[in-house]
C-alpha cells in the first residue's frame, strides 16, 4: 500500500544477507496465446504444471468437465476440470497449487484455483480463466489508507464457534457440493505452536490455512527462471521469523506476472514482496493436501489482490519495516532480526505476533517471570516514539507477560499507521527487554495521610505499604506540598498503580488522546504514558476545567468553560469535572496493581 521507495531499509545486517536485494528482473520464457473458453467441449484434455518437491514443475493431466457461467462473479464463469496423473490422484488438489497454469493445445487456459469442498473422492477442480485474470493489471492502485482495527480485534477476542469450524476444516452443510478457492498455505517458521492455533481463524477465514514447523526464509538456492508452473511466495514476515504464502505463477508477460486464481487477502491494490519458494514436501491428507515450503530469493513486487488473481512485477521488492528484539536474562542476551511487511492492515498484527514469539522462543524459562519493556520506533520526520511496558505471571499455561506486551506493541502499532492525520514513514523498530525469572507482583495496601486539615502550600506526609506476592509489606511515604492557589474545600489524595489511575481517568485520557493536533503530539502521548512499575500520588479537585487538544487544563473561568462546553464544531474540547492538580511518582520493582483514596481538608 506504499511505494517502495518511501521506506528506507534500516539495519546493515540485513542488507548483508540481502534479504532486499534488488538485483535484475528474472529471465522469463515468452508467453503462450490463449485459449478461448467458449471453444470448451467436456472431455477435452490440457496439461497442468506446479511443482510437487523442490524447484522444477511437473505436468498433470486436466480433463475438462464443462463451464460455469458466472460462478466467480457477474460475467466471470469458471471452468470445471477433472485432475489425473499419479501425484495429483494420491493427494487431490492440493493447497499451494493455486495458480497453477493449463495449457491446451499450446495455448493458456487458465489457472487451477478452485477445489470441491472436503473429503472429495476425485481431484475436481475450478479454473480460472487466463482473461479474467489479466483484468487485474488494469486495477488503479490505492489512493486511500486502510485500517487495522477488525484484524487486530479478532486477534485479541476468542474465536467464535463457526471460526473455529473452519480453522478446524470442518465442512458447512452443503460445503462438499461446492466449489470453493484452493487455501493458500500460510507457513509460519518459529512460532509457538499455541500461538499459531491461536491466531489460525483470523487467516483461516481468509482462505489461508496456517502451517507450523515446515519452512521460513531464506537466500539460498539458486535463482532459476520464472516460468508458468513456478512456485512463488507471499513473505509476509523474514529473518529469523517469518510468515510466507505459498501458490503458483500462472502467466508471464515481460516484467508482469499473475498467480493464484483468486485472492491472496483481497485487499485490492498491495505492495508485498514476492519471492520463488521452494516445495520442501507436498503433504497428502485427506482433509486436505498441502504444500509446505521455504520462500527464498526475491523476484518482485505483488501489486494487485484481486478476486480472480493476484498480479505484480519482477524487478526491485519493495523494502519492509526491520525490527529488532534484543532479550536480556541471568544466562546471557540473544537478539532476533527480522522484517514485516508495511500495510495498514497487517503490519500491526504480524508485529504483534513476531514480538509474541521472539519473547516465548527466547526465554529459557516458562515459570514465573518478570519481563521490563522498552519499544522505539524511529519515523521520518518525525519523534522518536519510546513507551515502556512492565509486565509479570505466574508462568505455566495461562502465562501472559509476553503476551500482553505483544499486544500493547500490536496496538501501538495500530494508532500510528492507521492514524487519521498522514501517512507516517516508519523506518525501524527495536524492542529491549530484561528478563527477570521471578513473579513481582503487588497490591497497594494500606493508605494514610497527616495532618488532615490543611492549608495552601503546606507539606502533607502520605504513607501506603505495598503487598508483594510472597514477601512482607514494603512502606513508601510521599512528602508533598498542597499547591498554593488550592481553595478551600475537599481535596483527594490518590495512590494508585498505573492500570488503576488510567481506569478512574479512563474519559480525560481518551479525550487527551483524539484531542492530539498531530503525529507529533500523538507521539508525545505514547510517550507519556504511565508504567506499571511506577507507585503514583494524585491530587485532585473538583473545578472548572477541560481538556483542549490534548493538554490538560484543570483551572478555566466560567466564560472560557462555557465556551469549550458550547463548542461543537470541532469535537477537540472537553469539559472535565474534575482534574488532577499534582502528580508524583515512585519507582518500584514491582508490577503494581490496585490503589487507594482518601479526602483532606483545605482550610
Amino acid at each position: 500500500m506504499r511505494p517502495a521507495e518511501r521506506w528506507p531499509l534500516g539495519f546493515a545486517a540485513l542488507l548483508a544477507l540481502g534479504l532486499l536485494a534488488a538485483g535484475p528482473a528474472p529471465e522469463v520464457p515468452k508467453p503462450l496465446p490463449f485459449y478461448d473458453p467458449a471453444q470448451l467441449r467436456p472431455g477435452m484434455v490440457g496439461t497442468g504444471r506446479t511443482v510437487f518437491q523442490g524447484v522444477t514443475p511437473e505436468e498433470f493431466k486436466v480433463e475438462i468437465l464443462g463451464v460455469l457461467s458466472n460462478a466467480i462473479g457477474p460475467q466471470q464463469d469458471m471452468i470445471v476440470a477433472r485432475l489425473h496423473g499419479d501425484n495429483v490422484e494420491r493427494t487431490g488438489v492440493i493447497a499451494g497449487m493455486s495458480g497453477s497454469p493449463v495449457i491446451l493445445d499450446g495455448k493458456i487456459l487458465g489457472a487451477v484455483s478452485y477445489r470441491l469442498g472436503t473429503f472429495e473422492k476425485e481431484a475436481i477442480a475450478g479454473i480460472t480463466p487466463i482473461r479474467d485474470m489479466l483484468r487485474a493489471a488494469e486495477m488503479p492502485a490505492r489512493s486511500g489508507r486502510t485500517t487495522a482495527a477488525s484484524i487486530l480485534q479478532e486477534w485479541t477476542s476468542p474465536p467464535s464457534a463457526v471460526t473455529s469450524e473452519v480453522a478446524a476444516g470442518i465442512p458447512f452443510p452443503g460445503e462438499a457440493a461446492r466449489l470453493v478457492p484452493i487455501a493458500t498455505p500460510l507457513v509460519f517458521a518459529g512460532y509457538p505452536e499455541e500461538l499459531i492455533r491461536q491466531v489460525t481463524p483470523i487467516f483461516a477465514s481468509r482462505g489461508l490455512e496456517p502451517t507450523a514447523g515446515g519452512g521460513g526464509s531464506s537466500t539460498a538456492g539458486q535463482d532459476y527462471a520464472v516460468e508458468p508452473g513456478t512456485a512463488i511466495a507471499v513473505p509476509l514476515v523474514r529473518g529469523d521469523l517469518s510468515i510466507a504464502a505459498t501458490g503458483t505463477l500462472t502467466h508471464v508477460e515481460g516484467n508482469r506476472v499473475w498467480a493464484f486464481g483468486h485472492p491472496f487477502l483481497g485487499l485490492g491494490a498491495v505492495r508485498y514482496p514476492m519471492s520463488r519458494a521452494d516445495i520442501v514436501i507436498t503433504y497428502p491428507s485427506l482433509l486436505g493436501s498441502f504444500k509446505i515450503s521455504n520462500s527464498t530469493s526475491l523476484i518482485g513486487t505483488l501489486q494487485q489482490d484481486r478476486l480472480t488473481c493476484i498480479e505484480g512485477s519482477l524487478g526491485p521488492a519493495p523494502e519492509m519495516l526491520p525490527i529488532e528484539v534484543a532479550v536480556d536474562f541471568p544466562t546471557g542476551q540473544r537478539k532476533l532480526s527480522f522484517e514485516v511487511v508495511h500495510d495498514d492492515t497487517l503490519t500491526p498484527l504480524l508485529v504483534g505476533l513476531s514480538v509474541q514469539a521472539s519473547l516465548q522462543r527466547v526465554l529459557e524459562y516458562s515459570a514465573e517471570s518478570t519481563l521490563q519493556a522498552r519499544l522505539e520506533v524511529v519515523s521520518e520526520g518525525h519523534p522518536t516514539l519510546k513507551h515502556d511496558m512492565v509486565e509479570s505471571d505466574l508462568g505455566g499455561p495461562q502465562a501472559s507477560a509476553s503476551a500482553s506486551i505483544a499486544r500493547e506493541i500490536a496496538t501501538l502499532f495500530g494508532l500510528v499507521y492507521g492514524n487519521r492525520f498522514e501517512d507516517v514513514r516508519v523506518k525501524s523498530a527495536r524492542l529491549s527487554v530484561a528478563a527477570v525469572p521471578d513473579a513481582k507482583l503487588a497490591k497497594i495496601g494500606e493508605l494514610s495521610v497527616t495532618p488532615a486539615l490543611v492549608r495552601p502550600g503546606e507539606e502533607v506526609s502520605v504513607r501506603a505499604t505495598i503487598e508483594p506476592y510472597r514477601g512482607p509489606a514494603i512502606l513508601r511515604e510521599f512528602k508533598v506540598s498542597v499547591p498554593p492557589e488550592t481553595p478551600r474545600g475537599p481535596l483527594s489524595i490518590v495512590v494508585s498503580s498505573a492500570r488503576n489511575l488510567n481506569g478512574l481517568e479512563g474519559a480525560v485520557l481518551q479525550q487527551r488522546f483524539t484531542g492530539t493536533p498531530g503525529v507529533d503530539e500523538m507521539i508525545a502521548f505514547f510517550n507519556s504514558l504511565r508504567r506499571d512499575d511506577v507507585l503514583y500520588l494524585q491530587m485532585t479537585r473538583r473545578g472548572q476545567g477541560a481538556v483542549v487538544e490534548g493538554e490538560t487544563l484543570p483551572a478555566l473561568p466560567l466564560s472560557v468553560l462555557f465556551t469549550l462546553s458550547s463548542n461543537r464544531h470541532s469535537g477537540e474540547e472537553y469539559a472535565a469535572p474534575e482534574l488532577p492538580v499534582l502528580e508524583t511518582m515512585q519507582s518500584t520493582e514491582f508490577v503494581l496493581t490496585g490503589g487507594r483514596r482518601t479526602v483532606v481538608q483545605v482550610r
